[in-house]
């Protein structure tokens, strides 16, 4: 995982994900009326960084945590069991880049982050470096690499597929080393017993 350290310094001098400002794939469930404030109330950024797609979706009408005044700014641990400022479940999450920064046991507490803070029927966009490790470049400025590969084909599986339905969005396409899916949770437990 990138340091605390290292996205102090990146969010001062630059950090290139905040670069893109709203996500294509995020504007593109929106627009197409997919995901709309109707259908998901509530709408939570899981890393919101300086908040281009907070702030854009509480602008579309949801009621967003991540300055307009529908947008709550909560600071918190994401690997923690409790974040303080959050209501307990909603009905959309937002994680563009950071389940894959964390590797292991975190990846997995993040993981369970978003299944607490789901219930049946919330959907999650999450956007990650996606590929095989064997099939990465030693070193890349461009995306996933062998030394900060993001997250192998199997781990979506293994991480939600007992949660959630999990569609690959086409954008970006797998040529890239990239994906955007969305995941639909399922019914059944209670999302506080998770």
């Amino acid at each position: 995982m990138v340091g605390k350290r290292v996205y102090d310094w990146m969010y001062r001098v630059w950090a290139p994900w905040d670069a893109v400002g709203i996500r294509t794939e995020l504007r593109g469930l929106v627009e197409s009326g997919r995901v709309t404030p109707q259908t998901h109330q509530t709408a939570i950024d899981l890393g919101c960084g300086t908040g281009a797609n907070v702030v854009y979706l509480a602008e579309q009408g949801f009621d967003a945590t991540g300055v307009a005044d529908a947008i709550t700014w909560v600071e918190g641990d994401l690997l923690a069991d409790h974040i303080d400022g959050l209501l307990p479940t909603y009905d959309l999450l937002v994680d563009f880049g950071v389940l894959d920064d964390f590797q292991g046991e975190d990846r997995a507490r993040m993981a369970a982050t978003i299944r607490r803070l789901s219930h049946p029927g919330s959907e999650v966009v999450f956007w990650c470096f996606h590929a095989a490790r064997s099939d990465l470049p030693l070193f890349s400025m461009e995306g996933p690499s062998r030394l900060y590969p993001g997250l192998e084909p199997h781990e979506v599986g293994e991480l939600f597929a007992a949660d959630f339905d999990i569609e690959r969005l086409p954008e970006p396409p797998p040529s890239t080393n990239f994906a955007c899916f969305l995941l639909t949770r399922h019914g059944g437990a209670d999302p506080s017993t998770n």
